[in-house]
């Protein structure tokens, strides 16, 4: 663990309306460690975006302590509060441009109250054009910019009074898929550059999955689940962190074909459906030609899947096990003996089996 920038404790906003109370966000803790890129992750109306501006107090919460760089930002004074908020900067789903302003303006339109001179100003814009790519659009407007470049220059700005936190919200949610990636990636790159720490919100989890080291899962205003990404992926015990990450796989189509296929349909109820998940060694193991050499059980492979999450391999396969039952029952033990997390699916109701 590293050192907390970020540390809200039991975190309670409430919205009253005329017609009703909404509690947006209920009990919630988090921490985020300094340097760290850290995904907030959850369906609209979750209450991630509400969480995420308390940190800034754009939304003061009905209870509950918010300590950010060591301060307790509830307790500091307008004036302390405003210099708080210049170490933490913002992008947008929206970008939020000054149409009127040049690139360079809008840049530099965090700066206006700055005590840099004039040409010290101008050399801050020309950095942080060149970080983010678009050195030679500063004299261009929003309106002559693609949504990629937009969000580029959002990034800049956000980054003008040199934040220690930078957060994401939904700042890829206009974008094409290729455009978030890149977006991404240059988050990724700002991050290791910067040592900026950066929280992303989002309801992406392929967005989660290609830059953060951790992330929470957010349902109705509590998060739900929390770790390590890898820990995450390869072990989620929560069915919304489940769904999440079965989309960003596309194991959940994937799955609706293959119970369809025949001879799924049909499955001999001597035969079984087996999902196999592993990480990290185990995807290194010679393990289906095993269990016929050791179990005399043959393994129909009908899908397989590996992707490299923070440089370890992390693997799915969906199999037809056929043997004798006792063999087949010796094979799965032999499977989860090596570190390999076994789900047995049923094609006549379409979904894991509980035992």
């Amino acid at each position: 663990m590293g050192e907390p920038i970020i540390k809200l404790d039991d975190i309670v906003v409430d919205f009253t309306t005329k017609d009703h109370d909404l509690v947006a966000v209920n009990h919630v803790d988090l921490t985020v460690d300094k340097g760290d890129i850290y995904g907030i992750v959850g369906y609209s109306g979750a209450g991630k975006s509400t969480l995420v501006r308390v940190i800034n107090l754009l939304q003061r919460p009905t209870s509950g302590s918010v300590h950010v760089n060591g301060q307790d930002i509830l307790s500091l004074k307008d004036a302390e509060l405003r210099q708080a908020r210049k170490k933490i900067g913002m992008i947008f789903q929206h970008f939020n441009l000054l149409n009127s302003l040049t690139i360079e303006q809008n840049v530099a339109f965090p700066l206006r109250t700055s005590k840099l001179t004039k040409a010290e100003k101008k050399q801050k814009v020309d950095e942080l054009l060149e970080l983010v790519g678009l050195a030679d659009k500063k004299d261009s407007y929003p309106r002559q910019l693609s949504g990629g470049q937009k969000q580029r220059v959002g990034i800049a700005r956000a980054l003008a009074n040199g934040p220690d936190i930078l957060i994401s919200d939904e700042a890829t949610s206009a974008l094409d898929p290729k455009t978030t990636e890149a977006i991404l990636n240059l988050l990724r790159d700002i991050n290791e550059k910067l040592g900026l720490t950066i929280v992303l919100i989002t309801h992406q989890m392929e967005a989660v999955k290609q830059v953060c080291n951790r992330i929470a899962v957010m349902d109705t205003g509590k998060v739900i689940e929390r770790g390590e990404i890898l820990d995450i992926f390869s072990k989620p015990k929560q069915p919304l962190t489940k769904a999440f990450i079965d989309t960003t796989t596309r194991l959940d189509a994937t799955l609706k074909v293959i119970y369809q296929q025949e001879n799924v349909r049909n499955l001999p109820a001597s035969d079984k459906l087996i999902k196999l998940s592993y990480v990290g060694a185990s995807t290194d193991e010679p393990l289906i030609s095993t269990l016929y050499e050791k179990f005399n059980v043959s393994a129909n492979i009908l899908y397989g899947n590996i992707e490299i999450l923070r440089g370890t391999p992390l693997g799915n396969l969906i199999v037809i096990l056929t043997g004798a039952a006792a063999d087949t029952d010796a094979a799965l033990a032999f499977i989860n003996e090596q570190d390999v997390q076994v789900t047995e699916l049923d094609p006549n109701t379409q979904s894991e089996v509980i035992d």
